[in-house]
């Protein structure tokens, strides 16, 4: 039980985090202006670490768990598309927003990485997004099951 309320947890907040980013941060990138802009992004990069790559990476390795460790309640099936969901919002975040972030905190802003940036965010922020729907589908069937509840 315990994996999966890390899940459910982590997949909520990852949903709500790349929300924030994909709206509000990457949104604002063009008032930073363009002198500072390489030293803001070397500042972003760094803060990242603790509110977004650590709990992507912990909701992969929960998706992992859960699968391995899987509640009577969670069929495979969930866990097996959040895992390829995980993994596609992996991916992205190599190939393209890492990438990206990393070329703009050397060389400063650039209005076609910008757009790239948020254009291809979307395929985070969905996954994200699908991710935190299996979870709470998870939970809803369990609660409408009345599994673990006191007899």
């Amino acid at each position: 039980m315990t994996v999966f309320i890390v899940f459910l947890f982590l997949a909520i907040y990852n949903a709500g985090c790349m929300t924030a980013l994909q709206i509000q941060h990457y949104g604002i990138y063009p008032a930073v202006g363009r002198e500072g802009f390489a030293d803001y992004m070397k500042a972003n990069n760094r803060a990242a670490a603790l509110p977004t790559i650590l709990p992507a990476m912990l909701l992969l390795f929960s998706t992992i768990a859960l699968g391995i460790f899987p509640p009577a309640f969670v069929a495979s099936q969930p866990v097996n598309v959040a895992f390829v969901l995980n993994v596609i919002a992996f991916t992205s975040t190599i190939k393209w927003q890492r990438k990206l972030q990393g070329e703009m905190a050397q060389s400063g802003y650039d209005d076609d990485k910008v757009r790239l940036l948020i254009r291809t965010n979307w395929i985070r922020t969905i996954s994200h997004w699908l991710i935190a729907a299996i979870a709470i589908a998870i939970l809803v069937r369990v609660m409408q099951a009345g599994i673990g509840t006191p007899a």
